[in-house]
């Protein structure tokens, strides 16, 4: 799995010459800032997504948000806001944040970070979180944009 992403890291770089697209979340931040209703309903599918994620994959939740954070080899200030936020939404415990601590310090090992073990049922949860860390910082890298399309790509199509 890592070796298909390396090589699909690398068509997307071959491509680079062409438009990248925004990605939703850049277009939306300025409306969840502006509008408290779409706010609400953020807020609404977060607690969605705490009601339907058992502790085990809120952790891998968090390990794949972790290792985005890494995608330009740098993890940003307001990304680690971003982090600590949603470790504090998803109620992880003090071993868990300890494991969250360390992945912020190293980026998860690439093995442990299959897309295709997480169930179809909560794809879209890890998509949005992933958008949301990509957005937190206010600029999206070249390096974030690729890897992620590639992931929304392995999950949802």
């Amino acid at each position: 799995m890592a070796q298909q992403l390396r090589l699909s890291s690398d068509r997307a770089l071959s491509r680079r010459t062409r438009a990248v697209p925004e990605l939703p979340t850049q277009r939306l931040a300025a409306t969840h800032l502006e509008d408290g209703e779409v706010r609400k309903n953020r807020k609404d599918r977060e607690e969605d997504m705490l009601d339907r994620l058992d502790r085990r994959e809120r952790l891998r939740l968090v390990e794949f948000v972790c290792s985005f954070a890494w995608a330009d080899f740098e993890i940003q200030p307001e990304e680690r806001e971003f982090i600590a936020g949603l470790i504090r939404r998803l109620d992880l415990d003090v071993d868990e944040r300890r494991q969250v601590d360390q992945w912020l310090e190293r980026p998860p090992r690439i093995e442990n970070l299959d897309p295709t073990v997480i169930p179809a049922a909560h794809r879209l949860d890890f998509v949005e979180a992933i958008e949301g860390l990509i957005a937190a910082d206010g600029a999206v890298q070249e390096e974030e944009r690729d890897t992620f399309e590639i992931f929304k790509q392995l999950l949802v199509g």
